[in-house]
This record gives C-alpha cells, sequence and structure tokens, in this order.
C-alpha cells in the first residue's frame, strides 16, 4: 500500500509542454553499449606544422582518416590535454575536452561539434574497499536505452524521482552522460557514498550540485529592458526578446521574468544582504529627491501577491536600460518565483510579457537574418546549427546600413542536451535545453531573454528554439581534484504552448541576395536600393 501510494503521489507531477514526437518513446535495440567513447591520440611528428594546421582547420567532416590530425592540430582542440570522441547510435560523434575554450576557440572543430567531459567530485568518491553495487538494480526500472537527443517522457522522470529521492533535478547529455542533481552538497556526498550506480539506461552517472545563476546584466541602450530606470548597482538588466502577435490578436515583447522580481542567493547571508540592499537603494533614491525615506513604501508598479513565498512581476514598468524610455509594463508572467528560495523555484518558464499601446519593433541586428517562425527542439538537439543573438530596437542614436554585420551581438552555440528540474513539495518540474557558446567572458553571458536560433547568419530566415535564461557552472574531467576545472553551460526553458502557436512580428523581409558570410554584405548589384536602406540601432 505504501509504494502504492508513492507512486500515485509521483504522478501528480505536471508534465512540462513537450510533444509527444520529441520524447523517448521510440526503443533502440542492441546487444552493445550505444555509446562509446575514445581518447584520441595526438600527432608526435611536427615536421609539417604550419601545414598541418591549415589542413585541421580547413577540414569541414572528420573521419577516421583525418580525426586524429584535428585533434592534434585544430586551435580549438591542440592546448587541451585530453580529447576524446562520443560516437552514439543515438547520432553524429562529438568532440570531449576536460578543459573550458579559450575566447578565440570555436565551439566545433572539423564541423564536428565540442561538448565537455563531466567529472566527478573526487572529495566524495568512497576510497578503498568499494560496496559492490549492481547496476541490474537500477536499470531494472528501464526497459530501454536513453535518447539524450530525445527528452524524458513522464515515466522516466518518475523513475528517476524514485531511484534518487533526495535529488531536484536531473541533466541529460547528448555524449552519453546522465547527471543528478542535489540542492545541497551532503546530499551529494551521501549519494555518491550509498547510491552511486555508476551506469543507467545506458548513460554514465555523475551526481552534482546544483549551481544555477542568472544570466542578467546591465548592457547597451536599445539592447535590453530594465526595470529601474535610475540605473542602481544591484538591478538587472535583460535582453529584449521577440515581438509576438499572440492567438488573441494581442501584441507583446518577449522578456525573463528574474529580471524584475526579486532573486534570493543561494544562502541565508545572501538573502539578507539583499534585503538590506533594496531598503538602502530606496532610502538612496528618497534622498536625491528631497523626500524622506519610508521603507515599508511600495517601489513604482512592483506588485506583491499574497503568497509568502513568491513575488510578482505584472504590472512593473519596463524601461530600455539606460536610455530612460518607458516602453511598457508587464501584463503577464508565466511564472512564480520564491522570495526565498533560490532560481529556479517558482519558475515554469522564466517568460513575461511587455504589453503597451504602442510597442516599439524589435528586430534582428543589421546583417543576420530576421527570426520568422519556431523551430522543433529535436533539431537542435540533432545537431542542427544553432547561435544565439542579441534583438534591438530603435532608439534613435545612430545607424547602421543594412548589410553590416557586428559579431559582438552573434554567438554561434552548440547543443549538449536537456535537463529537469523539480519542487516535491509543489509537484511541478519545468524541462531546458543546454548548450555552450565559448569561454566563460562570452559575450551572451549577459543575454537573458536573447533567442537560442536554429540557422546561420548567412540564412535568409531564422526559427527560434528558446530563449537564453540562467546559466550553469559545470564541473569537468581532471586526474585530481587540483586538475579540474569548470566550464559555463546555457540553458533556456521549453516554451508553453501559446508561446509556440504565436506569430513573430516587427521583422524586416529576408534578405535573399545578401551574400554569404561577408562584412559588411553589401549587394553592388543593387547599390542604389541598398544605398537608401537604412536602419537605426542603439549599439
Amino acid at each position: 500500500m505504501e509504494l502504492g501510494y508513492k507512486r500515485r503521489k509521483l504522478n501528480e507531477f505536471e508534465y512540462p509542454p513537450i510533444p509527444v514526437v520529441e520524447q523517448d518513446i521510440v526503443e533502440y535495440e542492441t546487444a552493445n553499449d550505444p555509446f562509446s567513447i575514445r581518447l584520441i591520440p595526438v600527432y608526435l611528428d611536427n615536421d609539417h606544422l604550419q601545414a598541418d594546421k591549415f589542413r585541421a582547420e580547413s577540414v569541414t567532416e572528420v573521419d577516421d582518416e583525418n580525426e586524429q590530425l584535428v585533434r592534434t592540430y585544430h586551435p580549438s582542440l591542440s592546448s587541451k590535454k585530453k580529447v576524446w570522441a562520443s560516437s552514439s547510435a543515438f547520432g553524429e560523434t562529438v568532440w570531449l575536452v576536460e578543459k573550458p575554450l579559450s575566447p578565440s576557440d570555436s565551439v566545433y572543430a572539423g564541423g564536428r561539434p565540442i561538448h565537455f567531459m563531466p567529472g566527478d567530485l573526487q572529495q566524495y568518491i568512497p576510497r578503498g574497499i568499494l560496496t559492490p553495487r549492481s547496476p541490474d538494480k537500477f536499470n531494472a526500472h528501464f526497459t530501454r536505452y536513453i535518447n539524450p537527443r530525445r527528452f524524458l517522457t513522464p515515466a522516466d522522470l518518475n523513475r528517476l524521482r524514485e531511484l534518487f529521492p533526495e535529488a531536484v533535478g536531473v541533466e541529460v547529455l547528448i555524449a552519453g552522460f546522465l547527471i543528478v542533481l542535489f540542492e545541497s552538497e551532503q546530499h551529494t556526498q551521501d549519494a555518491y557514498r550509498e547510491v552511486w550506480p555508476l551506469e543507467l539506461a545506458g548513460l554514465r552517472v555523475f551526481f552534482h550540485t546544483t549551481r544555477y545563476s542568472l544570466t542578467t546584466t546591465p548592457i547597451q541602450s536599445g539592447l535590453g529592458v530594465s526595470a529601474d530606470p535610475n540605473g542602481e548597482h544591484h538591478s538587472r538588466a535583460g535582453c529584449l526578446g521577440l515581438k509576438l502577435q499572440l492567438r488573441n490578436g494581442s501584441m507583446a515583447i518577449t522578456t525573463v521574468t528574474h529580471g524584475f522580481v526579486q532573486c534570493p542567493g543561494v544562502s541565508l547571508p545572501a538573502n539578507i544582504f539583499n534585503v538590506f540592499q533594496t531598503i538602502v537603494d530606496k532610502a538612496k533614491r528618497r534622498l536625491r529627491r528631497y523626500l524622506p525615506a519610508k521603507v515599508g513604501e511600495d517601489d513604482g508598479a512592483f506588485v506583491m501577491p499574497n503568497e509568502v513565498l513568491t513575488n510578482d512581476p505584472v504590472g512593473k514598468q519596463v524601461w530600455l536600460a539606460s536610455s530612460r524610455r518607458q516602453i511598457g509594463a508587464i501584463a503577464h508572467t508565466y511564472d512564480h518565483p520564491s522570495r526565498i528560495k533560490p532560481y529556479p523555484h517558482g519558475y515554469k518558464h522564466d517568460l513575461s510579457f511587455i504589453s503597451d499601446s504602442a510597442l516599439p519593433d524589435v528586430t534582428s541586428p543589421p546583417g543576420y537574418p530576421p527570426v520568422t517562425g519556431w523551430a522543433d527542439y529535436t533539431a537542435a538537439l540533432d545537431g542542427q546549427d544553432v547561435y544565439v543573438v542579441c534583438h534591438q530596437t530603435n532608439v534613435g542614436r545612430w545607424r547602421v546600413i543594412t548589410g553590416t554585420l557586428d559579431s559582438k551581438l552573434f554567438n554561434r552555440a552548440a547543443v549538449l542536451g536537456t535537463g529537469y528540474t523539480w519542487d516535491r513539495k509543489t509537484r511541478s518540474q519545468n524541462s531546458f535545453l543546454l548548450w555552450h557558446t565559448d569561454a566563460k567572458l562570452a559575450p551572451t553571458d549577459g543575454w537573458s531573454g536573447a533567442p537560442l536560433c536554429l540557422g546561420r547568419p548567412s540564412d535568409a530566415a531564422a526559427r527560434a528554439v528558446v530563449f537564453q535564461n540562467f546559466q550553469e557552472d559545470c564541473l569537468l574531467a581532471g586526474d585530481s581534484s587540483i586538475e579540474q576545472h569548470h566550464a559555463l553551460v546555457k540553458a533556456g526553458f521549453l516554451l508553453p504552448p501559446d508561446i509556440k502557436d504565436s506569430s513573430i512580428v516587427g521583422v524586416d523581409m529576408p534578405n535573399q541576395n545578401r551574400p554569404y558570410n561577408t562584412l559588411p554584405g553589401m549587394n553592388r548589384e543593387s547599390f542604389t536600393l541598398e544605398s537608401q536602406r537604412r536602419s537605426f540601432s542603439g549599439i
């Protein structure tokens, strides 16, 4: 009876809005392991160093004959001590590295995406004689190998919650890894000592503690939106998302919810500091206006709900960052953020709507294709090209000639897998995509709300996949705890169904004649027409 009661409660979790065709419902039958991870050696012969470097950078498709060449001489891989290749029955092979990429590195080498080799927390690995752990005990819950290029089913998530009662989420990586997430270091340590299965449904298992952080930051005028026109040091600015026409005919601009609510830290001292910082900033604003400070007074249109553990961005005014121009107010949100627990507690999509009677246009940067529709999540998981781009609106600063490119507004990305978090008390859960761009100081580190797009900058049009919401600190493999590194991984929640049913508006028509990857990209045959086309930006 007790077991049946637990299963009934597990089924009460609301499944994220994932279409059935994108779930892992097709069983893969094989007598062998569906994943093969090989350490790729380096060439020891340096007689033709410069020529080999050129050849490695010129490779567009890696095969058995040139794999070692690319690993040895490609700039993104040559400096890495260890490089693996993960081959899978579910898709194309990917590179694996144990160190983060540098700012000059590409996320692709020879046309093959570069992923990260996750690492174990060395200090928690049991030493000495290990207690035997039978994989059958854990794999009995799964009748198939998990396909990391598809989403886990409701039954899969229920089984994982049953196997790991203290877990708060999991991440499934395309390279063949399952990372079980815990909220505290103690739970992570206990998992290594008591329930470490090593392998589950064909995936290598790791235990990590959640290290999620927000990607909001003050950014340039015309590119982002802010809840605070005075630019206080603790305020956050998120990117403009996309301008949509909803099914009811209304217009809205998307943005992140976390840019307009209180975001508690991961510790009690951080939460206390956040409260006092808010009081101090309110007092400073009152003093500048020669008004008495009133601690309990509401700040602007910020609305607090009756629930103790949540806050609500609805009604909060939205300003263009650094321009003191109000573009609207938050009219709708999909989230109920917690005022006490850290992100992402209370977030389903980290998505809110900006509405106004005269919303500004939102466009792709000059030289980049307009975003005209929505892409399937599995298209990105299957390895099609994706990139993150920061959209803009007109603030009348200066003009930018259509056809020129600004590389600071674009970053190529490589999709790493999927993630899921849940809250057992509220019986809620969500799902998100994981990707990386390059180094930790990449321009997209502050691009909360910017769309991850399917396509290339040279395409006539692109399609949006998700919006960037947060990032995590990913522990990488190493020979010891001293040699282990961390990489920054970006994430975006899956979209609610009504967003996928909406139309994207306020974009220019695709430029079919734009040359491939040119800077500036101007068609000389239509010089008269191009010279008359101007767009304005706050860059």
